[in-house]
């Protein structure tokens, strides 16, 4: 234990006593020269236990005096940087001896613990030295410094990354449905009223504007359900020339005068479908397919009736028993730019008619 505590106490010695054969070693003070201009003196202070090193040194504009001025700095600091190192390899052997003293349970705690701080004291004093040898070096090295400056800033800490937010919904502004209408007879329907009743198919159009049609996502941009607001135009023209009785159901008669006959059905539909889409593929885009329903109630309907001999043009605003509401269900197929749709109501156009409304066509979305 003995020898343990003369080798700590050889090693703080050995700090100091490099200290101060530093300061030593500075060469005697020659006669006073000749005071250099103002802003032309550097000065460096190193403390090592309680010892102070002042270092003061006089720049001139003769680049010999200068180099020799640089060159004595850095002899110095490289020398005192060798025992400023030797002391520390000391220190950490004297600790590692403090360990293994520690651990045999015959020695004495209250030495040890002694023997302990002076270590403590001694690596800390190690470490200012140490400081104020890089302080002195950074005054010589501007280039140093600035580095060093730069490395002291604190990294600007990076924003982190918001999560992005799974799309749940997204909307358009228009959907626009063009078909064509057909009618479905019943059986209960006869012969002669299915031929009175003919459509002519083409003049019978029928569209649909769905406003601001949204879709909902199901857990994936590839299945949604869509749906909106959809204000369904339909358009009946019959091949024969028939004239209907306002109030009543389809109850009509013929007149050779009749050049047109027609109705108009103004419907506000909900309509709700389950649609599945794939991925784009290069050179064709999505295809996509969707099944479901609608519901919606009437809002207007009309006769309109042009006549030949006189020409005259009659548009009757009555009830003619169009069903007050109406509901089917829907396909939808998408192929690319080639999208089609069909409707099948599920109710009687007419009340109590037997007879129901198909539609088939085109449909884009803007």
């Amino acid at each position: 234990m003995k020898k343990f505590l003369i080798a700590i106490k050889l090693v703080s010695a050995c700090i100091l006593f490099f200290g101060s054969a530093i300061a030593q070693e500075q060469p005697p003070a020659p006669l006073p020269p000749v005071p250099p201009p103002a802003g032309m003196e550097d000065t460096s202070r190193i403390q090592i236990g309680n010892r102070q090193i002042l270092i003061i040194t006089s720049k001139t504009t003769k680049d010999t005096t200068a180099n020799a001025e640089s060159g004595k700095r850095e002899d110095w600091t490289d020398e005192l940087e060798r025992e400023l190192e030797a002391a520390g390899r000391e220190i950490e052997e004297a600790m590692r001896e403090l360990k293994r003293e520690l651990s045999d349970s015959t020695q004495s705690h209250t030495e040890l613990e002694e023997a302990r701080r002076e270590l403590d004291q001694a690596k800390r004093e190690l470490e200012d030295a140490r400081r104020e040898l890089d302080d002195a070096r950074l005054d010589q090295d501007p280039d140093r410094r600035r580095k060093r400056h730069r490395e002291n800033i604190p990294p600007i800490p990076e924003v982190p990354s918001v999560p992005k937010k799974k799309k749940v919904a997204s909307m358009d502004f228009l959907d626009i449905e063009a078909g064509l209408n057909y009618l479905d007879f019943g059986s209960s329907i006869t012969e002669t009223t299915q031929s009175d009743l003919d459509l002519k198919n083409w003049p019978s159009p029928s569209f649909t504007l769905t406003f601001f049609p949204t879709r909902f996502y199901l857990g994936s941009r590839n299945v949604m359900l869509r749906s909106g607001l959809s204000w369904r135009i339909s358009q009946f023209e019959f091949r024969e020339k028939l004239v209907f009785e306002p109030g009543q159901t389809l109850v009509y008669s013929k007149d050779t005068l009749v050049k047109k006959s027609q109705f108009m059905a103004h419907y506000l539909q909900l309509p709700l479908n389950l649609y599945v889409e794939s991925n784009k593929i290069r050179g064709l885009g999505r295809i996509g397919a969707g099944l479901g329903a609608y519901a919606g109630v009437l809002l207007h309907q009309e006769h309109e009736l042009t006549l030949n001999n006189p020409k005259r043009f009659i548009e009757t605003e009555e009830n003619f028993g169009f069903a007050k509401i109406r509901y089917g269900l829907s396909a939808h197929l998408d192929i690319g730019a080639f999208k089609l749709f069909g409707k099948m109501d599920l109710n009687d156009l007419w009340d109590d008619s037997d007879i129901r409304n198909l539609e088939c066509g085109l449909w884009i979305t803007l």
